[in-house]
């Protein structure tokens, strides 16, 4: 099928879902990445990785240690289920439940 073929709604449709899937990830990622590491350590983790470039051989024995126990912090795993399942539709807006029924 050609995309003559296609209604242009269809084909505008196709093309907005993974956009919004990868923003809706990209939200919970920046939940949790504001949830789980406070100010400072946001802050020094930020500094190493642009210090490093993306390189650990290029940061010290120190500061890849220091690297290894702040990206511990993070919780990777929790990250991919609450972003999976709020790309999905079923997450709420923080991740975070208030108690109330």
């Amino acid at each position: 099928m050609s995309l003559l073929s296609r209604s242009p709604a269809k084909l505008v449709g196709r093309k907005v879902v993974p956009w919004l899937v990868l923003l809706e990830v990209l939200r919970h990622s920046y939940a949790h990445w504001q949830e789980q590491l406070t100010p400072k350590e946001r802050k020094r983790l930020t500094e190493l990785l642009r210090h490093s470039h993306g390189r650990p051989g290029a940061l010290s024995e120190r500061e890849r240690q220091e690297l290894k126990d702040l990206a511990s912090k993070l919780d990777v795993v929790a990250l991919g289920k609450r972003a999976a399942l709020g790309a999905a539709g079923f997450g709420g807006t923080s991740g975070k439940s208030d108690g109330k029924a």
